[in-house]
């Protein structure tokens, strides 16, 4: 806890780690030094909640095991530059494990067309379910735009909203439709 005094985390912080993660803190010192030091040089607001979340991120797997995660990245053309952005904006990036970044990735990029680097820019899809979530969204999202009801859809919008948010933004748009998303879900 002093390392993480140390570098301005608030109590309240503290507090909360300790409430649900207190794991985090079993680190040997040195190593959970040497990982707030990587996270605050990121420049990761140490008075942030987000700051937790890279610590718990970094803490929960070995440096190896987190490199072959960041491999798993490059081999989607993402630049070294574009994984320590997306580690920076969703630290829990990282966490998902390389099945599940490749899944996500080849349903994306491969099935949906969307630019690897677009994915780059929305990490948060890495904490999501392919089979509950992404893959209905966007196979509905794709039934929208060929019927020309929407013209642009952002990742955020598609995959980071809750279900009630999401069917009245999209689904609620025409009564049928609500039947087409439906059939989606139940499709995967």
């Amino acid at each position: 806890m002093n390392v993480l005094r140390g570098v301005g985390v608030p109590e309240s912080n503290i507090l909360m780690l300790l409430n649900y993660k207190a794991r985090t803190l079993l680190c040997k010192p040195v190593r959970l030094k040497e990982i707030v030091e990587e996270v605050k040089g990121m420049g990761i607001d140490s008075s942030t909640t987000k700051f937790l979340a890279a610590v718990i991120a970094l803490t929960s797997m070995s440096k190896s095991t987190l490199e072959k995660k960041f491999d798993v990245y490059r081999r989607w053309g993402w630049s070294d530059q574009e994984i320590r952005e997306a580690f920076q904006r969703y630290p829990s990036c990282v966490t998902a494990s390389e099945g599940k970044i490749m899944a996500i990735m080849d349903f994306l990029v491969n099935k949906m067309g969307y630019h690897s680097n677009l994915v780059a820019k929305q990490p948060s899809i890495f904490s999501q379910s392919l089979e509950k979530r992404i893959v209905p969204r966007a196979l509905f999202a794709r039934e929208l735009l060929s019927l020309g009801l929407v013209s642009n859809l952002t990742l955020s919008a598609l995959f980071d909203t809750s279900e009630k948010v999401f069917v009245n933004r999209f689904v609620n748009i025409a009564p049928e439709l609500l039947i087409l998303y439906e059939e989606k879900k139940k499709s995967v």
